[in-house]
């Protein structure tokens, strides 16, 4: 569509009924949820945080020195911390019609198994995005195109394309 600015609502803007009271049957799940969202809008051109009630703001999600909280904290400042490469892929999308979101097969077009991922994509070249979508999830499925090595970007573990693997999802890193 041409459109390089894709962004949501972190936390969805209107949320379902049951995480407007606080019950704390469904509290640890609105928190899972929200940092799960968090973490993936830190890897999207407009980071959002927007919504009705209950409010979005991370003290009012969760306690300040939580691991959830803290886990917000490291990602808002990695948010900043990217603003830079960010800034970056904006330009590069004015000046030479760049993206700053790619399917893995806009870069790996002779890697087949690159077309069928409909639940990764590149952030600029340096990034390659999995969001974790699954409540309660400590890690998920990524598969790593051919035709390139890959480094972890916490660990700074290389892997070779071409294969998927394992990676290690922790809620609160």
């Amino acid at each position: 569509a041409g459109a390089p600015n894709v962004s949501f609502d972190i936390g969805g803007f209107s949320p379902e009924r049951r995480y407007e009271t606080r019950d704390p049957k469904y509290l640890d799940e609105w928190r899972e949820q929200n940092l799960r969202w968090f973490q993936y809008g830190t890897f999207v051109p407009i980071f959002r945080l927007h919504g009705q009630f209950p409010y979005r703001e991370i003290w009012n999600i969760a306690p300040e020195g939580t691991p959830h909280y803290d886990s917000f904290v490291h990602y808002l400042k990695l948010r900043y911390a990217l603003l830079p490469y960010i800034y970056t892929l904006a330009g590069d999308t004015w000046h030479r019609d760049g993206t700053i979101l790619r399917a893995l097969a806009m870069d790996f077009p002779d890697d087949p198994k690159a077309r069928d991922v409909a639940d990764q994509y590149l952030f600029g070249p340096a990034f390659l995005v999995a969001p974790v979508t699954a409540y309660k999830a400590t890690s998920r499925e990524v598969y790593l195109p051919a035709g390139a090595s890959w480094i972890a970007f916490d660990s700074g573990k290389r892997f070779e394309g071409g294969q998927t693997i394992t990676a290690d999802a922790p809620l609160a890193r």
